[in-house]
């Protein structure tokens, strides 16, 4: 399912009624008719029920005065409360608020409400998609006494005080049981606070041209659906053989990080890897060996430090040609000799390389070497490693994260995934959104068992992009059902192995 970002939402308004001759009055009164009908489903059980309606500025309110019409078309007590004085409404609203008047609803108009007793459904129709910045402290009251009214809510397009880029809320929000939205759902209604605050989200459609077929600038971004593992997990071949089934080399683990490794190979492992050789500094091989049973391990001479060094880059690129895929980065640690082998690694690995974790460190603030790469690529940044590679601050990407990506996209001509939440991959034009997971997985090494689960999968021949939208999802449903044994804060790691495999058979065909 497509999703839009605010920008795009006003561009798909523009072409319908600039290039598609569709008339804004009539998108108004198409949404204000699915709002009428959803009002109508949510209290059919309530004899002689109040609705209010809370309106603001902008096409938002004009839904809510449309909506208003309809319900008293059909014999409902509505009261409208328009944030904004009269001869502040314009445009297409305005007609829907004549009409309101010319109906005579009881309309009230100011930052305040007055006592009216307790709703039994309240309209939030206040700002929409077009929210940017902080809450002011007068409109903070009034959606802190929509919400302590306990009652039922619908939010108009998207709830009032969500960012519908970024899913964040400042400070507060219309905490909605619905939210009815037009054309199709907004970014911030699936990133970070934006389930918690929409509730249902219901997607209508007001005769707008059908998104797919609609050219709107920047990223496309989508829903990852769970049709691509239907297609990309087939019964295997009766004579297919461990050499077959995908071969991954992991560059990862040092002293005191060697779970790193260990996770990260068996993510690969479980994802149907074939095999998998890792390398380890000779003077720590002994655990590799003692944890790394159904796979093989590369020692390579330390001289005792406990860490890969550049002196080991002849070894590694040895390996290379064996392997069809190979992941670099996980608990390599800092060390400056270990980053110039890092760098040297990927300049010269001609196989699809999944970079992590300490594998992006040598490129804080230069991704042109990352660009320059020949080769496929995944790049798998939490927002304090795509903070040190982009330049920009953790907090402003967490706040304009979709215009962020979309600069950085134009250039940038390999595969991201950042651990944002949810989790995101994009390439090129395309952006997923992952739809699995959970706050459980807040919890060290889940990333590591992350990059073996992609490494897994691209060694089965899968594309960068796929392989990682399907490492996402699979990494998070895996979580899931962790969660729904033992709960949130039990979780580790290595819980999350044992639960791949019951995560892939669902969609093994035979």
């Amino acid at each position: 399912m497509r999703l839009l970002t605010s920008r795009q939402a006003r561009e798909l308004d523009n072409i319908s009624m600039a290039d598609m001759g569709i008339s804004g009055q009539t998108l108004m009164s198409n949404a204000g008719k699915c709002i009428s009908n959803r009002v109508r489903t949510l209290i059919s059980d309530i004899k002689n029920p109040l609705i209010l309606i809370l309106c603001g500025k902008g096409n938002n309110g004009g839904d809510g005065f449309a909506a208003a019409s309809e319900l008293y078309h059909h014999k409902y007590i509505v009261h409208i409360h328009s944030i904004i004085r009269e001869e502040e409404i314009k445009g297409d609203s305005l007609q829907f608020y004549n009409h309101c008047n010319s109906l005579t609803v009881p309309m009230t108009f100011g930052l305040v409400v007055p006592n009216m007793g307790k709703p039994d459904l309240i309209i939030d129709a206040l700002f929409g998609t077009g929210l940017k910045g902080t809450l002011k402290d007068d409109f903070f009251n009034l959606i802190n006494w929509a919400n302590q009214k306990k009652t039922k809510i619908i939010s108009v397009d998207i709830p009032s005080g969500l960012n519908s880029n970024s899913g964040t809320v400042n400070p507060i929000s219309i905490m909605a049981d619905d939210t009815i939205t037009f054309g199709s759902p907004k970014l911030g209604m699936y990133f970070r606070n934006g389930p918690e605050f929409c509730g249902n989200i219901i997607l209508e459609d007001i005769g707008f041209p059908k998104i797919d077929i609609t050219d709107l600038e920047g990223l496309k971004w989508r829903l990852f659906s769970e049709d691509i593992l239907k297609e990309s997990f087939n019964k295997p071949k009766l004579d297919i053989h461990k050499h077959s089934s995908g071969k991954v080399l992991i560059i990862a683990g040092s002293l005191g990080m060697t779970g790193a490794a260990i996770l990260a190979t068996y993510g690969a492992l479980r994802c149907g890897a074939g095999l998998t050789i890792t390398t380890a500094p000779s003077s720590i091989n002994d655990t590799y060996e003692r944890s790394i049973i159904e796979g093989m391990t590369l020692p390579l001479e330390d001289n005792g430090s406990g860490f890969l060094k550049m002196n080991n880059f002849e070894q590694i690129m040895a390996k290379i040609k064996w392997a069809d895929c190979v992941l670099l980065g996980p608990g390599l640690g800092r060390d400056a000799s270990t980053q110039e082998l890092i760098l040297n690694l990927v300049e010269t690995i001609d196989k699809p390389l999944i970079l992590d974790a300490d594998g992006l460190f040598p490129f804080s603030n230069n991704l042109d070497p990352l660009n320059n790469r020949e080769f496929p690529l995944i790049i798998t940044p939490h927002f304090g490693e795509l903070s040190r590679l982009i330049g920009i601050r953790t907090d402003l990407i967490i706040s304009d994260f979709p215009s962020i990506m979309t600069n950085v996209m134009r250039t940038f001509q390999k595969t991201i995934l950042a651990k944002q939440v949810p989790v995101c991959v994009l390439e090129g034009e395309k952006a997923t959104v992952n739809i699995s997971g959970n706050p459980g997985l807040a919890t060290a090494g889940t990333g590591d068992v992350l990059s073996g689960i992609i490494s897994g999968l691209c060694a089965k021949g899968m594309s960068s992009f796929d392989a990682a939208s399907i490492g996402a999802f699979v990494h998070g449903k895996a979580s899931d059902l962790v969660v729904a044994e033992n709960g949130y804060r039990g979780q580790i790691a290595s819980d999350l192995l044992a639960k791949i495999p019951d995560v892939l058979k669902q969609y093994e065909r035979a």
